[in-house]
C-alpha cells in the first residue's frame, strides 16, 4: 500500500492501541475507523451465549440500541451479519452478506440496517470463547456505497490493533479484579467476585479458607462456580447470583449448617457498577460470606426495631435462626441453659411465635 494508507493505518494503530486507558479511548478509535474506511460508522459488539451483553456505536441514537435487542438481533437467523461470521480476524464484507441472506434474516432486521446504515461494509470477530463474541464491524449506507479492496485492507490493520486493546481491557479487569480482592484480604473479608457467566474471577484468601470439600462445608467451588453444601442452600444461593446479574441491587440469604450445633453464614450478594467498555471481562456480582461468629453486631438492629428485643436477645434469637444448639449457644455467653431458656421465652412472647421454628423462619424473613 502506499505511503498515505500506511500513515492512516498507522493513526489507527495508535488510537486501538490507547483506548484502554483513555475515558473516551474505544470512542475515538471506532469514530477514527469509521473515516478511514469510509463507512458512516464503526461498531463493537458482544455476544453471548443468550444476548447481546454490548452493543455500542458512537454517535448513535439510544433508540438504536433498543430497538437491536427487541428484534433479537443478536441471532444468526434474525441478523445476516452475524450469520455471515467467520474466524477471527477473516473479514467478511458485502459478498458474504449477500450469501448469508439467503438463509437468515428478517424484515425486521432489514428495516432496521436500512434505517440505521448498515446496509454494506465489512466486519471480523476479534475474541470467541468462553461464551463470549466479541466483534468489530464497519457499517456503510446505501449511498456510502459497497467497500473497496482499501477500506477492507484499512479495516483489517484496525481489526489486528483492536483485538490487542481487547486483550489489555481484559487483562486490566482481570488485574483490578485483583486489586480489589486484595482489599478485602486487607481487612479479612470473605470476598468474591463472580462475572456475567456466574463464575468466580477472584476470591479473597478469607474466602479461599472458608470454601470446603466435604460433607460439612457452607461454600464449594464446583468448576469455578460458587454453590452452597446443602442442595436448598445451593439453590436459594444460585437463584441470588442470578437475580442480581439480572439487575436486582442486593440479595441476602442465611446457609444453614447441616451439622447441629454448628454455626451458619450470612452470604450477601451485591451488584457491581458496569462501565460502558467491559466487554463482558469485569466482575458483575460481590459475595461476601460471613459465619455467624464474625457477623457484626449491626445485623441484629433490624430485630431489636422489628420485634422490641434487647441487645442479647437479638443475638440470641440469630443464633437459633443459624441453628446452634441451646447448649453451645448458653456456652458461648457463659450463661446457664437456665438463664438460656427464660431469655428465649422472652424472646418468643415479644416476637408473638409459639415454637423456636417459628422464631427462626421470622429472623429469616426480616433479614433477608
Amino acid at each position: 500500500m502506499d505511503a498515505t494508507f500506511a500513515r492512516e493505518a498507522g493513526e489507527v494503530e495508535n488510537a486501538f492501541l490507547a483506548a484502554p486507558f483513555d475515558e473516551d479511548g474505544w470512542a475515538a478509535a471506532l469514530r477514527l475507523l469509521a473515516r478511514r474506511t469510509g463507512s458512516s460508522h464503526a461498531q463493537l459488539i458482544g455476544i453471548g451465549d443468550e444476548a447481546a451483553l454490548f452493543n455500542v456505536m458512537p454517535d448513535v441514537d439510544g433508540a438504536y440500541q433498543r430497538e437491536f435487542m427487541e428484534i433479537e438481533a443478536w441471532r444468526p437467523e434474525v441478523n445476516w451479519r452475524v450469520a455471515a461470521s467467520g474466524r477471527p480476524l477473516e473479514i467478511r464484507s458485502e459478498e458474504h452478506y449477500d450469501a448469508a441472506r439467503a438463509h437468515s434474516g428478517t424484515d425486521a432486521y432489514e428495516e432496521h440496517v436500512r434505517r440505521w446504515g448498515g446496509v454494506n461494509g465489512c466486519q471480523t470477530v476479534l475474541v470467541e470463547g468462553d461464551g463470549l463474541l466479541v466483534g468489530m464491524a464497519a457499517l456503510r449506507t446505501v449511498r456510502d456505497g459497497r467497500t473497496g479492496a482499501r477500506d477492507r485492507a484499512m479495516f483489517g490493520a484496525g481489526a489486528t490493533y483492536a483485538l490487542a486493546a481487547v486483550r489489555m481491557q481484559q487483562a486490566l479487569a482481570r488485574r483490578g479484579a485483583e486489586l480489589t480482592v486484595g482489599a478485602f484480604d486487607a481487612i479479612g473479608i470473605a470476598a468474591f467476585l463472580i462475572d456475567r457467566r456466574g463464575a468466580v474471577a477472584a476470591l479473597s484468601a478469607a474466602a479461599e479458607a472458608m470454601v470446603g470439600h466435604g460433607a460439612g462445608a457452607l461454600l464449594r467451588l464446583r468448576r469455578g462456580q460458587l454453590g452452597a453444601g446443602r442442595r436448598d442452600a445451593d439453590a436459594a444461593l444460585q437463584a441470588g447470583i442470578a437475580a442480581v446479574l439480572n439487575g436486582e441491587t442486593m440479595q441476602q440469604l442465611w446457609i444453614a449448617s447441616p451439622h447441629e450445633g454448628a454455626a451458619g453464614m450470612l452470604c450477601e450478594l451485591f451488584r457491581l457498577p458496569q462501565r460502558e467498555w467491559d466487554f463482558g471481562f469485569e466482575p458483575r456480582v460481590l459475595a461476601v460470606a460471613r459465619r455467624a461468629a464474625d457477623i457484626p453486631a449491626m445485623r441484629t438492629a433490624p430485630l431489636r426495631a422489628a420485634l422490641g428485643l434487647t441487645a442479647a436477645e437479638a443475638e440470641i434469637a440469630l443464633n437459633l435462626a443459624n441453628g446452634r444448639a441451646r447448649e453451645a449457644i448458653a456456652a458461648d455467653r457463659g450463661t446457664s441453659p437456665q438463664t438460656l431458656g427464660t431469655q428465649i421465652k422472652s424472646i418468643l412472647r415479644k416476637s408473638e411465635v409459639g415454637r423456636e421454628a417459628e422464631l427462626t423462619a421470622l429472623v429469616n424473613r426480616l433479614l433477608r
